[in-house]
């Protein structure tokens, strides 16, 4: 079988389950194709192309760009491993070990920053104001954000809360998440314009001049801007809400269990990650173990 073909098959069945990781492993395989060349055959490649493959990024890409290549390359090794279309053992890729940076998040008083920036009474201000109160209140990826539909919006409860539902490009899976009274008051506002918005779109955030949805990049543009704006000296992205909204719940004094279920995490040891982003909060708990002066 050709590596083109055995590629493509490959990704035919990673997108019936997964869109997000296909796009991804679509480009880190059709650029190690590009690297093999001549060789076409799936059963010629070994594993010291795919080490020779990896040595070959050393300069122009990250330490966890290397290992999330060599992730997906052994996925792909281990597809038709079990095919029994390939002889290369896939356990002979292992990827690099490196120490990821500390990630920034964004605190409290940076999203209060940020969110005085904006009038309200402005409609491009009112669609940026709510995203930062959804992204703080919810803790939502970015993706799952610009995909709320106007129908997958609950009617505002007794207590002021709402729910949407959301679909995780990461995992496929629906999930509820739920948002406060201020945020509530600003998708009111929101919505009296939203509805009267030329568009056949169902999508929440609708670009007015276009009537299309507004997409990933805009919202990330919008983060940066405004970051920079109150003079934040970090590197804000939409993610930084995910991180610091399970900060906040930890320094609130909920716990992991907490943290899984508001972040909706398929893996437990997603949620504990964030037990080791706060210094603060690791020295709070190791000194009740400590004697002090």
């Amino acid at each position: 079988m050709t590596i083109d073909k055995a590629i493509q098959i490959y990704l035919d069945w990673k997108k019936s389950h997964t869109t997000v990781a296909y796009s991804r492993y679509k480009v880190r395989l059709e650029h190690f194709i590009s690297f093999i060349m001549p060789k076409s055959c799936l059963c010629d490649i070994s594993g010291d192309d795919v080490v020779a493959y990896h040595k070959s990024m050393e300069p122009h890409y990250s330490p966890a760009t290397i290992a999330y290549s060599a992730r997906i390359l052994r996925n792909f090794f281990y597809f038709w491993h079990g095919r029994r279309e390939t002889n290369f053992n896939p356990k002979e890729i292992i990827p690099v070990r490196f120490i990821n940076p500390d990630k920034d998040i964004v605190t409290r008083e940076d999203f209060e920053d940020m969110n005085d920036l904006l009038d309200e009474n402005y409609l491009s201000d009112l669609q940026k104001k709510l995203v930062l109160n959804l992204l703080w209140d919810t803790g939502m990826r970015i993706s799952e954000l610009i995909d709320i539909k106007l129908s997958s919006i609950s009617s505002q409860s007794t207590d002021g809360l709402r729910t949407a539902k959301v679909r995780s490009r990461k995992s496929m899976r629906y999930n509820l998440v739920v948002w406060g009274y201020d945020t509530n008051e600003l998708l009111n506002k929101y919505l009296g314009i939203r509805l009267c918005m030329e568009t056949t779109a169902e999508e929440l955030f609708i670009n007015r001049k276009t009537g299309k949805p507004f997409n990933v990049r805009s919202l990330q543009r919008w983060i940066k801007e405004l970051s920079e704006l109150a003079s934040i000296e970090k590197n804000i992205t939409p993610h930084s809400f995910r991180h610091g909204k399970a900060n906040y719940i930890l320094d609130q004094g909920g716990s992991v269990r907490d943290v899984s279920a508001i972040l909706r995490h398929v893996k437990p040891e997603s949620s504990f990650h964030y037990m080791q982003l706060s210094s603060e909060r690791y020295k709070s708990v190791a000194s009740r173990y400590l004697k002090t002066a």
